[in-house]
C-alpha cells in the first residue's frame, strides 16, 4: 500500500472516530442520524456522483464542480469516456447544472432549489443532515403537511422537496438499499464542498511529521551544546 494511501486511511479512520464520538443536531436541536461516509473511498464517492446526477440533478445544481474536475480529482478519477456519457451537451468546463428552469421549479415547488456545492458546509451536522434529510420523510402525524413534504430532520418539518430516494414508501426489504444510497450521496456532496480536504490533511501530516523530527533534533543539539556546562 502506497504512503499516500495509508495517510488517507488514518486520517479517515480519525476523521469517524471524531465524529461518532458527539451527536450531531441541526439548526433546530433535533438529533440526526449519523452517516457512515469515508470521502476518501473512491468508490462511495462514484456511487454517490451516481446517485446525484440520476436523482438530485433533476432539480439540483453543484455548478462549482466541473465536468473535467470529475477526471482531475484523484478520489474521483473518471475517463474521459464516463465524463462525457455524464455530461451529454454540457461544455466540459461547466458546472453540474440541472436541465431544471428556475421558471419550471418555481411552479412546481414554490421556489427554486438550492445549489448543492458546499451544501455540506452550510447546514450544521454537514453529511449527517443530508443522510438524515434524504431518510427522514414521514406521514405528518398531526395530518397537516401532505404526504411526501414532511420530514423529521428539516426545520420546520415542512420540506418543498419532494422524498427523491422514495423513502415514504419503499418497503422494508429495501431499507438498506436507500440508507446505502443516502450515506453515498452524502459523501460525495462532503467531498465536493471542499475537494481539496484529503490533500490538505496529508500535507499536515506531513508538516506534524517533519515538526516532531525538527524538535526532536533541536533537542539533541540543545544536549549536545551545553553537555559542558555544569548545573
Amino acid at each position: 500500500m502506497k504512503l499516500k494511501n495509508i495517510l488517507m486511511a488514518v486520517v479517515a479512520m480519525t476523521s469517524l472516530m471524531v465524529a461518532s464520538g458527539a451527536v450531531q443536531a441541526n439548526e433546530h436541536g433535533v438529533a440526526l442520524k449519523h452517516a457512515e461516509i469515508d470521502v476518501t473511498d473512491q468508490e462511495q464517492l462514484r456511487r454517490g456522483l451516481t446517485v446525484f446526477t440520476d436523482v438530485c440533478m433533476g432539480c439540483h445544481s453543484a455548478k462549482y464542480i466541473t465536468y473535467k474536475g470529475l477526471m482531475d480529482y484523484p478520489e474521483l478519477s473518471l475517463s474521459r469516456e464516463a465524463v462525457d456519457e455524464l455530461r451529454g451537451e454540457h461544455p466540459l468546463t461547466a458546472g453540474l447544472i440541472t436541465d431544471l428552469s428556475p421558471e419550471d421549479a418555481k411552479v412546481s415547488y414554490g421556489k427554486v432549489p438550492p445549489d448543492l456545492s458546499v451544501i455540506a458546509n452550510a447546514r450544521r451536522g454537514g453529511p449527517d443532515y443530508i443522510y438524515s434529510v434524504l431518510t427522514g420523510f414521514e406521514h405528518d402525524p398531526a395530518g397537516k403537511v401532505p404526504d411526501g413534504n414532511f420530514n423529521e430532520y428539516f426545520p420546520g418539518n415542512r420540506i418543498a422537496m419532494p422524498d427523491p430516494l422514495g423513502w415514504l414508501d419503499h418497503d422494508e426489504a429495501d431499507t438498506a438499499e436507500l440508507e446505502a444510497q443516502a450515506q453515498d450521496v452524502a459523501a460525495f456532496l462532503a467531498f465536493i464542498a471542499d475537494p481539496h480536504q484529503n490533500e490538505r490533511r496529508i500535507i499536515g501530516c506531513w508538516v506534524l511529521g517533519f515538526l516532531v523530527v525538527l524538535t526532536l533534533v533541536l533537542y539533541l543539539l540543545k544536549k549536545s551544546v551545553w553537555s559542558d556546562v555544569k548545573h
